[in-house]
C-alpha cells in the first residue's frame, strides 16, 4: 500500500503486521515513527484503529470483519 507522503496508510499498513507479530500498538506506532518520521500515523483515527483492533474498529464503523 502507498500513500501520498508514506505516513498513514502505509504506516497504518506496517503498524498492523507488527502487531500481528506481537507488538502492542504502542510499541509498533512508536517505532514506526522513529524509523519513518515523527509525523507518520498522525491520523487520529488510525492510531485509534490500531489500539482498538482493525476488526473492532471495522465493526464499529458498521463494516464487515476482516477477512
Amino acid at each position: 500500500m502507498r500513500c501520498a507522503s508514506g505516513y498513514n496508510r502505509s504506516g497504518l499498513v506496517v503498524a498492523q503486521t507488527l502487531i500481528e507479530l506481537g507488538q502492542d500498538p504502542a510499541t509498533a506506532i512508536a517505532l514506526i515513527r522513529q524509523r519513518r518520521s515523527p509525523w507518520a500515523l498522525n491520523n487520529q483515527t488510525f492510531e485509534h484503529d490500531l489500539a482498538i483492533g482493525l476488526d473492532a474498529a471495522c465493526l464499529l464503523a458498521g463494516l464487515e470483519t476482516l477477512p
